[in-house]
């Protein structure tokens, strides 16, 4: 038995399988960004790079079964990424003209694309296929149109939204009682009765077997698991049993796995799955878009015959598509626009493609004349919405405020029978702060046509904050949820009035996944910080704030949302202050191994200066990422150590009793020379608590009186470990100081265990070394050979080993410390490492303020805090310097 399976397993190249994927992935991306650039969607630019690296191009792939097994497993996520961005009840609430609309873009196209596949020669399995392509609409598509021109909330936006989304469902009864009337080879009432049947008892069983038990077993799993990957694993693990269950009934598997997304999406862990499914699918989705480009034999479309089939359908398409806008007669809207808006195919026309090859009914001519019916509806759509919206807005400019009435008894916005009603005409002065109102209501009801129409009217107004509108937002980020966010979405009130936040959700809409462009990314701190530690807690805005900006911090401009927003300037420091301290303290945290770090707690202690806003760091912290259990621990060890210099009002910094001024005050007692004392006083605060008592007057003696510049004072000290030395430089600060010491100390054959820099206002320096040496180091040597130094021009780098065994690391943080940057450097440890890195430093104008060097079995891990030489944090373009220097 074995041997059977080691056998077959071995006909199996996986080095060709590995290679084909990593080109697909890679070519994926990089086709998907170049056509979102010129506004063309993601999903045909990977089509077409499945073409040109396919067999009938370049023929970097060829079709093969590992391949088409993982772009099986793409569309199953696509469809249960479908399911899961569809919400039940608005489906049941979609109106009359929506669902006629559907109906007639369903049968219309469906209809006459059967009747001219028989008229031009194909058969009736063929042709049924052919109709069923041109049957659905992608939702995709038309809704970032309309969302990128402020149209969502339109009446005519609306009614094709809501008819897109029906025609899925009834798109997906079509496909499986075509593939079960071509798979049984024979077309009858009875067959097609029974296969329509089973469909809808498939649809209606599966469903409520997912919507009842589904969200039952993942919320007990979730209560229960340790893991915070369970529940995502799981709904993965129940999308392929749902789509095994839809193969097992001889339906298409994506019926299973468009149930298991619309009953995963009841659940209370529907955020963390769609962040998963996401995941996953930016992985599978892709190999099954470019997989189609790969089964594409381009030449077929310069065949007479296909060019002629595709041309038809293609008129059928657009036109069938437009005769269903009829559906939305008796409706004051633009019945052109809606038209054009039911055009695109996209990404379901495609599914239907490859379920017809795969139950051999399209041949490569067929397949070939669907793509391009898909790709030539899909690409003309755009610019034609676009065309129409602009016509209607310029005859159309922003209404005056003629028609106001008064406010009426009981409000502008009221819920009443699960529906936001907008009463009265508001002015449109009063659009942030109802739109606000009413996206709150909306997290439970449905808004009414009125104030969606109001609200578009108006959707070309300025919207400016006012502190009760921006205390109406902390509550929308307290007790709104994504419904409330996407209502804020489609009234264009989160373009208009939060930028920042627009540009990073256009952002995030670029994934070639992204179905539902209407659907506001998730606010996953947010949400964290909501489920573990409840919603009055919440009340501190500048915690709130921290949460929201950081789960849209791909763009770093949103930051500038806490000026936006019309905030005490408190609110406005300690949010800044929450955002720099939880990127310190997670870095630190999540650092592994991690050890005590006397000075690192200082910064802490010092930059967030109570004990209440260590405790919200650590909120904010532990709600910013999934934490292992180590890094949890490491977390608390962390705050431990702040609060104890924070746990009480007497030791907060800034009192006559804090924590600094004690130690500062300990220090001066051991001294009666008033230039030390000075000195004690006037040093920096993280200094000060970084060192004890003793050891501060150590260093401010050898400081007093300050060194003339290029001259050097040395004092050498016996530490509690064998052959280790404490260094104590005393100096005037130049260009490379420490790319000098660390030659000086390299020529004297001294080992650099770790160094501590300290600065003052004139321009002293303090730089304090540990050296392993057998001998005691001489000072008075070390100080000679150092002003010598200091009296020379700075040497190059030091030419260091660059075997493969001896390269190294280089990584700038610029999250991990609240004011400077943070330069790592690992690799193997080799004579004058520390030399060539401070030297190039200096090189580079970077200042190096604090230095940590460490090496334990001949690996050398350095830690250096930096700035440029106008104390600001280091960009991409020094480092690049420094890795070009070093290398």
């Amino acid at each position: 038995m074995i041997s059977s399976v080691l056998a077959s397993a071995g006909a199996i190249d996986y080095g060709r399988v590995f290679a084909d994927l990593a080109i697909i992935l890679i070519v994926a991306k990089v086709a998907s960004e170049l056509f979102e650039r010129i506004h063309v969607p993601a999903v045909l630019g990977e089509i077409v790079a499945g073409i040109v690296i396919g067999p009938s191009m370049l023929g970097l792939i060829d079709p093969s079964d590992a391949m088409r097994i993982l772009a099986e497993i793409g569309v199953i996520i696509l469809l249960a990424d479908v399911g899961l961005e569809m919400d039940l009840k608005e489906l049941r609430r979609v109106g009359r003209a929506s669902m006629l609309v559907a109906i007639l873009g369903v049968v219309l196209p469906m209809s006459s694309g059967v009747l001219a596949g028989s008229l031009l020669g194909e058969s009736l399995n063929a042709s049924l296929f052919l109709g069923a392509a041109l049957a659905a609409t992608s939702v995709g598509i038309t809704a970032r149109v309309f969302g990128d021109l402020r149209a969502l909330s339109s009446t005519e936006a609306r009614i094709v939204l809501g008819a897109a989304v029906a025609d899925d469902v009834l798109g997906l009864v079509i496909l499986t009682v075509v593939t079960r009337i071509v798979v049984q080879g024979s077309v009858d009432v009875a067959g097609v009765i029974s296969t329509i049947g089973l469909a809808v008892g498939f649809l209606i069983i599966a469903g409520a077997v997912g919507l009842t038990l589904v969200p039952r077993l993942l919320a007990w799993v979730g209560n229960r698991a340790v893991s915070p990957a369970t529940v995502g694993v799981l709904a993965a693990g129940i999308t392929f049993g749902f789509s095994a269950a839809a193969s097992s009934a001889q339906l298409a598997p994506i019926i299973g796995a468009f149930v298991a997304g619309t009953a995963l999406a009841r659940t209370d862990h529907h955020d963390r799955i769609a962040r998963d499914f996401k995941a996953l699918g930016s992985i599978f989705i892709p190999v099954f878009f470019l997989q189609i480009g790969i089964d594409t034999d381009v030449t077929k479309f310069f065949s007479g015959h296909v060019l002629i089939v595709a041309a038809v359908l293609t008129v059928i398409a657009i036109v069938g598509k437009m005769l269903a806008a009829v559906g939305a007669w008796g409706t004051n809207t633009d019945k052109l626009l809606i038209g054009i808006g039911m055009v695109p195919r996209g990404e379901v026309g495609l599914i239907f493609a490859t379920i017809g090859v795969s139950v051999g009914v399209f041949q490569e001519d067929l397949y070939a004349v669907v793509l391009l019916v898909v790709l030539l509806t899909t690409v003309i759509t755009p610019p034609f919405l676009k065309w129409r919206l602009s016509s209607n807005d310029s005859a159309s400019a922003e209404p005056e405020d003629e028609n106001v009435t008064e406010e009426p008894v009981g409000g502008w916005v009221r819920v009443i029978n699960d529906e936001v009603q907008l009463h009265g005409v508001p002015p449109s002065r009063l659009v942030l702060p109802l739109a606000l109102q009413s996206s709150l209501h909306a997290a439970t009801a449905q808004p009414n046509d009125a104030l969606l129409d109001w609200m578009h009217t108006h959707r070309n107004s300025t919207l400016q904050w006012d502190e009760e509108t921006s205390q109406m937002f902390l509550d929308v980020l307290m007790r709104g949820n994504a419904r409330s966010w996407r209502f804020l979405d489609v009234t264009s009130v989160i373009t208009r009035a939060l930028p920042e936040v627009s540009t990073a959700i256009r952002a995030r809409r670029g994934d070639a996944s992204e179905l539902d462009p209407t659907h506001l990314a998730q606010m996953p701190t947010v949400e964290a910080l909501r489920t573990k530690v409840g919603r009055a807690t919440l009340a501190d805005s500048s915690l709130l704030l921290a949460a929201f900006i950081y789960d849209f911090s791909t763009d770093r401009s949103v930051v500038s949302l806490v000026d936006r927003l019309s905030l005490p300037p408190s609110v406005r420091h300690e949010t800044r202050s929450l955002l720099s301290a939880s990127a310190l303290m997670y870095a630190t945290c999540t650092t592994e191994p991690y050890e005590t770090n006397t000075r690192v707690l200082a910064q802490l202690a010092d930059f967030l200066g109570s004990p209440l806003m260590v405790e919200r760091c650590r909120l904010l912290t532990e709600a910013r990422g999934d934490l292992e259990d180590w890094q949890f621990s490491t977390l608390i060890e962390i705050v431990t150590g702040v609060q104890e210099l924070l746990a009480h009002p007497e030791l907060i910094e800034g009192l006559e009793n804090s924590l600094e001024a004690v130690r500062r005050r300990d220090a001066i007692a051991l001294t009666t020379n008033p230039l030390v004392i000075d000195r004690i006083e006037h040093a920096a605060a993280v200094y000060i608590l970084a060192h004890e008592a003793d050891v501060l007057v150590r260093h401010a003696t050898l400081v007093e009186p300050a060194p003339r510049s290029r001259t050097a004072r040395v004092s050498v000290h016996e530490t509690n470990t064998p052959h280790e030395w404490e260094i104590n430089i005393a100096t005037r600060d130049m260009r490379g100081l420490l790319a000098r010491i660390c030659a000086v100390l390299a020529e004297r054959g001294l080992e650099i265990i770790s160094a501590d820099l300290a600065t003052w206002p004139d321009s002293a320096v303090l730089d304090s070394f540990i050296v392993r040496s057998v001998a005691k180091p001489n000072a008075t040597q070390i100080a000679f050979e150092l002003e010598r130094k200091l009296r020379s021009r700075l040497e190059n780098p030091r030419r260091l080993m660059q075997s493969v065994d001896a390269q190294l690391n280089v990584r700038l943080d610029n999250d991990a410390h609240p004011w400077h940057s943070v330069l790592t450097v690992t690799g193997a440890d080799q004579p004058g490492l520390v030399q060539a890195v401070a030297t190039v430093l200096a090189k580079a104008n970077i200042n190096v303020h604090h230095a940590r060097i460490t090496t334990k079995d001949n690996a050398a891990a350095d830690r250096f805090e930096v700035s440029t030489r106008h104390g600001r944090k280091v960009g991409d373009q020094a480092l690049q310097k420094v890795i070009s220097s070093l290398s």
